[in-house]
Parts: C-alpha cells; sequence; structure tokens
C-alpha cells in the first residue's frame, strides 16, 4: 500500500517499506534522544525507524495536513501509536502546546528535528513553515529553561524574603470573578504605546486598567493611576520601574519570586499570588491558606492576561503590547528603558507580520513571547474578545484589531468605578490562615534543623561518591569494594528521600544541577565497566555537592524568613 498526490507518489510506488527503512537507518541518534520527525504519511519509516531506535522519544508532526486522515490507513501505524512507541501531532491544539507536553525541557539539546524527504519534496513549503515553527518553539523553551536556571537561586532566596508579605497580603483569589463580563485594558511598554497612552484618561473608571511593572512611570505621567499594577520580576533591575513613583493611591499585584525590596517600600495594597507548584506545596504543608495562582509566562503581560481572565473581564484590550522593535524602539517614552537599542545582530533579527499587514522586525525572544501569547489565547480565552488595541508592533492571531479609539468607543462607555470595589477588597480582608506569622517562624526553624540533618547525609554521600571514584581508577577495580559503596550510596538515597517533603523548598535551587545531570545519557550498554562506573561516581558526587549547596542557600533564605516573620 503507498500514497500518491496528484501526480506524485508520497513513498516508493513499489517499495515503501525498504524505503523507510533505507531512511530510517541513515538517521543518527543517541539513546535518550528525542526525535521530531516532520513527515508521517504511511508511517513505514516511523516504524523501521523504531525497530532500529527503540531507546529514543520519537515525535511525529505532519506538516501537509490534508494527509492526517490518510495516515491510519496503515494499521501498523495506529498499533505504534496506541502502544506509545510513537507520539503524532493530531493538530487539535496550538503545535508549542504539544510539545511542550512532550519534550522535557532539562533535555532540549537532545532534541533533533529531522525530516522524511519523499514527503519533503512533495509538499516543501508546509516542511519550511513547521521547520521554523519548530525552532521558534525549541527556541522559545530554551529560553525559559536558562530564565529559571540563571533565576532559580534569586526565585527561591526572593520567596522567602518576601513570605512576611505573603502572610499579610490580600490573596488574589478574593478577587476572582469580581469584575464579570467588564472591559478590562492591560497596558504593556511597548514603543506604540506613545501613539494613544493620552486615551487612557477617557477609559478611567469605565474599565479595569491593568499595568505591567515596566509602563507604571508613563502611566502615572499621564495624571491618572492604574487599577492594579501588575509586576513578578525578581531581578534588581526591576525596582528601578518603581522608583520615585507614588504607589500609594493603586495596589499591587505580585508573585514571591519579585525583587523583595519593591515589597519593602510599596505604599499601596498589596495582592498575593504564588504560581510555582514547589512554594504552593510547601505553604500549605505548613497550614498556610494558598492564596490562589496566576500563571506566568516569558513576558510580565501574560501574566497580567492570566489575571484579567480571573478577574471576569471581557473584552480584554491590549495596548503597549507590540513585540516588535516598532520605529527602531523597543520600549515607549517615559520607561526606564526609553533609549535601550534592539540587537542588531541578524541571526537573532526575525521578519513577522506586522498590526497593520506587512513585515515588521523582531527578535527570537519577543518573537517566542508572541508565540506564548498566541497560545495562551488560543487556550485560554475561552470566547471571550481579545482586542489588540497597540496601534503598532506585531500582530497577534487571536486577536481583533482596532484602534484604542475604537475600543474605548464601543467597549469603555459605561462608568463601574472599579477601583472603589479593589478598594473594599483590600481594606476588608482579614487573613484565614490557620497559622499566625511568629508560628511560621517557628516551623520554619524547626525545617531549618532538618536540612542540617540532610547536609550531613549529602557530605556522607559526597565522601562515598569520591570513594567510587577512586575505585574505579584504581588499576584493578574490585567489584566487591564497589558493590560494598553502591549499597552505601543507595542507604544515602534512601534517607535524603525520607526528607523529600522537608527538602521541597530546595528543588528550584537544585535545578541547574539537574540539569547538569540529564546533560548526557546515565548509561550505554557497550560501555566498558570501568569507564560507566567513573560517569556514575561523577553524577553522584554533582548530585551530592549540588544538594548540599542548595540546601545551605536555602537555610540562609529561610533564617531570613524566619527573622522578617517574628517582627510581624
Amino acid at each position: 500500500m503507498t500514497l500518491r498526490y496528484g501526480n506524485k507518489w508520497l513513498h516508493s510506488s513499489y517499495d515503501p517499506l525498504n524505503e523507510g527503512k533505507r531512511w530510517a537507518a541513515e538517521v543518527s541518534y543517541q539513546p535518550g534522544d528525542t526525535l521530531i520527525v516532520l513527515g508521517v504519511g504511511l508511517g513505514y519509516h516511523l516504524a523501521a525507524l523504531v525497530e532500529k531506535a527503540n531507546e529514543v522519544k520519537i515525535i511525529a508532526v505532519e506538516p501537509a495536513v490534508e494527509l492526517l486522515k490518510y495516515c491510519f490507513f496503515n494499521p501498523a501505524l495506529k498499533n505504534l501509536e496506541q502502544t506509545g512507541k510513537i507520539i503524532i501531532f493530531h493538530h487539535e491544539q496550538p503545535l508549542q502546546n504539544f510539545l511542550t507536553a512532550h519534550i522535557d525541557q532539562f533535555l532540549l539539546e537532545r532534541v533533533k528535528v529531522i525530516e522524511y524527504k519523499p514527503l519533503e519534496r512533495v509538499f516543501p513549503q508546509e516542511f519550511l513553515k513547521y521547520r521554523r515553527e519548530i525552532n521558534d518553539i525549541l527556541f522559545g523553551l530554551l529560553c525559559s529553561l536558562n530564565t529559571a536556571l540563571r533565576f532559580s537561586v534569586t526565585w527561591t532566596r526572593n520567596f522567602f524574603l518576601n513570605l512576611a508579605k505573603v502572610l499579610t497580603s490580600t490573596p488574589v483569589k478574593s478577587f476572582y470573578g469580581v469584575f464579570q463580563s467588564k472591559p478590562g485594558i492591560i497596558v504593556s511598554a511597548g514603543p506604540s504605546l506613545n501613539k494613544n497612552l493620552s486615551l487612557l484618561k477617557e477609559a478611567k473608571g469605565k474599565a479595569i486598567i491593568l499595568t505591567v511593572g515596566t509602563a507604571l512611570k508613563p502611566v502615572l505621567a499621564t495624571g491618572i493611576n492604574p487599577d492594579i499594577g501588575v509586576s513578578i520580576d525578581g531581578g534588581k533591575a526591576n525596582f528601578r520601574h518603581f522608583e520615585g513613583i507614588d504607589t500609594t493611591g493603586f495596589p499591587l499585584l505580585f508573585d514571591p519570586i519579585i525583587y523583595p525590596r519593591i515589597l519593602e517600600e510599596y505604599k499601596g495594597c498589596l495582592i498575593a499570588s504564588v504560581y510555582f507548584e514547589i512554594f504552593q506545596t510547601w505553604l500549605q504543608n505548613l497550614g498556610y491558606l494558598d492564596p490562589g495562582q496566576v500563571r506566568m509566562g516569558p513576558s510580565v503581560a501574560n501574566y497580567a492576561f492570566d489575571f484579567a481572565l480571573k478577574l471576569g473581564l471581557d473584552p480584554i484590550i491590549f495596548i503597549g503590547q507590540d513585540l516588535a522593535f516598532t520605529g527602531g524602539n523597543t520600549h515607549a517614552r517615559g520607561t526606564v528603558y526609553e533609549n535601550r537599542e534592539p540587537t542588531k545582530e541578524k541571526s537573532r533579527l526575525l521578519e513577522i507580520e506586522g498590526f497593520y499587514g506587512g513585515k515588521v522586525i523582531t527578535d527570537r525572544s519577543l518573537h517566542a513571547m508572541l508565540q506564548y501569547i498566541e497560545t495562551q489565547i488560543a487556550m485560554t480565552a475561552n470566547g471571550r474578545r481579545i482586542i489588540n488595541a497597540t496601534e503598532g508592533g506585531a500582530r497577534i492571531k487571536g486577536t481583533e484589531v482596532m484602534t484604542l479609539r475604537q475600543a474605548i468607543d464601543t467597549y469603555c462607555q459605561e462608568p463601574f468605578n472599579p477601583d472603589t470595589r479593589i478598594k473594599e477588597i483590600c481594606s476588608s480582608y482579614q487573613p484565614l490562615n490557620k497559622i499566625k506569622p511568629g508560628e511560621l517562624a517557628e516551623k520554619i526553624k524547626a525545617e531549618k534543623a532538618v536540612m542540617e540533618k540532610a547536609i550531613k547525609i549529602c557530605r556522607t554521600g559526597e565522601r562515598l561518591a569520591r570513594d567510587l571514584e577512586l575505585a574505579f581508577t584504581s588499576k584493578m577495580p574490585s567489584q566487591q569494594q564497589v558493590n560494598k559503596i553502591l549499597k552505601r550510596l543507595d542507604k544515602v538515597d534512601a534517607e535524603i528521600n525520607n526528607l523529600r517533603e522537608e527538602l521541597l523548598p530546595v528543588a528550584m535551587v537544585f535545578q541547574p544541577v539537574w540539569f547538569q545531570l540529564n546533560k548526557g545519557p546515565f548509561s550505554r550498554p557497550e560501555a566498558e565497566w570501568r569507564a560507566e562506573g567513573l560517569r556514575l561516581a561523577k553524577k553522584s558526587l554533582l548530585l551530592y555537592q549540588g544538594l548540599a549547596e542548595g540546601i545551605d542557600i536555602v537555610q540562609d533564605a529561610m533564617a531570613q524568613a524566619a527573622e522578617r516573620l517574628s517582627s510581624v
């Protein structure tokens, strides 16, 4: 059985089975790799690849969507999918969501994209489109991973330093559904904000104005307060957006990974959310009620958008959401980044569809943000009207294009004074936590004692890992000695596992170590015994050193948190 499209054969007209085997024979891989195969057809090549490469994950994407209905004419392909030997993209969700669900972010460097050439020759444009989209998605995942690895320690420290503020802030849950079917405007700091910022005054009191931290200064310069400010960035530079402004007139929605000085000096009401499940679970284990979650993404605008959905807003209007270098600028006037120049590295620049049609210039990081917000809209808007009134920058799929003038005239005409309701919620909130800040401080001190025990266990693991390395570097490695060390390492692993709940806060800090542990294959069947043993010893040493260092960092942060909580 084979397929023909028009007058072109999609597989060999006489022996598609052997054609698939020849293709699979040329595919190079290592055990543990993830192979994204562009081109499904009848799947002869996929069956051959599964037979050859049973130690890899195979994800299949059919760029020629119209071929999908014919794929399962081959029962062998259907069986491969049902048994989990391959994963096929059925185009029922955005490709970004599909790949994110099936790719281990810590193993991105082991993801390979390969094309099935017989199909690519028939559908070259479709293959080119999907190859570009997959590359962009992988780049976005890499950016997200790099951010997590870079800020894992900062976010953990910030969480503990901000813990007292989380306990005393209004939970974001208090705002869920409060402004059902009311209009909202999300103000971001893209360069096109210059065009329509002055119109915000007309929307004040007739729409919820959510303003990201970067855009606070230009919005306040118009003489109005946003209804709610939104900020999550954990870096010190984030404080510059708040420096020198009067924050008494509007609340701030934050996640505890935010730079602590912002919360310490903030004069208005604070609204807390906790996104990372690691921190949510840890708080709940200590008896603290979850304040609610607002999902984050590569941009604070993603956080603001999810909050807008949880408020119940409809329509949701974007301004300043350029995601491109409009007029050769990166940000609007009045922001701390107004003089920043876009990158000049051609390899990082892209041409994408613009707000007004035609092409605009962006970079790979902004493009990853664009893809994320498009996926976010597709997966979470649930029929709500999303309007892009940026009047510049990138075209955002899933949005209606309007000027801000049109959006205000159409949707923001009925006054409902949201700031009054917001103030009522903030002022009437009474903490409902099962434990008080002082009690939590004592619980944290008790946890620190458990972590001291964990560090001692890790130091034992380090010593045993060094002993294992010495055993394998000796002239005549002793199997008996190696087995004895491995048995003791198993005991160390069991002791650490028993403390898993208490060590939950260390998980974020440990991510860079976990990334290093996953960078190469853990084992190769053909590897020589000594070489395999040395690799195991080095990974064990990295594991216990990294865990001990992570515990040290968290212990220090906990000590500061306990001190702050004791004074609340």
